[in-house]
């Protein structure tokens, strides 16, 4: 693996999306490139500070319903352009 390819997987392994294929490899690159391994230690930094200082709110249920209704009609719609599509 080159530094190319290991920057851009990892905003995956940071978050535990790389296969186990690319994670080993991931991880070799690591252990043989410092600049990588000083850039993936920083990134894991910043991950953390941003999760301590994020501020998570519940939705209100009435927009939780809403957003739900919004689901449904757009895919009723789907289904309905769909058929109309297979009839035409």
């Amino acid at each position: 693996m080159n530094c190319k390819k290991a920057r851009v997987l990892m905003s995956c392994a940071l978050d535990g999306e790389l296969t186990p294929k690319e994670e080993q490899e991931f991880q070799q690159h690591l252990s043989e490139c410092l600049a990588c391994a000083e850039e993936f230690t920083e990134a894991k930094k910043t991950k953390l500070i941003i999760r301590e200082k994020i501020v998570r709110f519940k939705a209100p249920q009435s927009l939780v319903d809403s957003v739900l209704r919004l689901g449904i009609i757009s895919s009723r719609q789907t289904e309905e352009s769909l058929l109309f599509d297979q009839i035409s």
